[in-house]
């Protein structure tokens, strides 16, 4: 979930503050990138992987996985992933996706850009 949207230009992709999805509502090429860093929550069990997509109307877009496996209390990881990818039916959610525990995030960004 991404609480913020700083910034938005022209309607082909929309964000609601506190919402997980951003939605496109114009068929074209489009990159998406995103940077965070991941910590496990207190009392995770060790070894916990985190492993974070980006889905597109729920299908994982392939090659956009990053993953990281934590081992002990107090770790971090800053995570990225990078991809471009092509929308033909609108509208059209994209969300990045956690999978493997619970987790805390800080300084994350997600940026989408329309080139095509």
């Amino acid at each position: 979930m991404f609480d913020r949207t700083s910034a938005q230009a022209g309607t082909a992709i929309t964000h609601a503050d506190s919402s997980a999805d951003v939605t496109i509502t114009e068929p074209g090429t489009y990159y998406a990138s995103y940077s965070g860093t991941a910590a496990p929550q207190t009392g995770a069990s060790y070894p916990e992987s985190n492993l974070i997509t980006f889905t597109l109307n729920g299908t994982t877009l392939d090659g956009t996985a990053t993953q990281h496996i934590f081992t002990a209390d107090g770790q971090t990881s800053a995570q990225s992933a990078a991809q471009l990818f092509t929308v033909t039916d609108v509208p059209a959610t994209l969300q990045v996706v956690s999978g493997g525990g619970d987790y805390l995030y800080s300084n994350t960004t997600l940026n989408v850009i329309k080139i095509g």
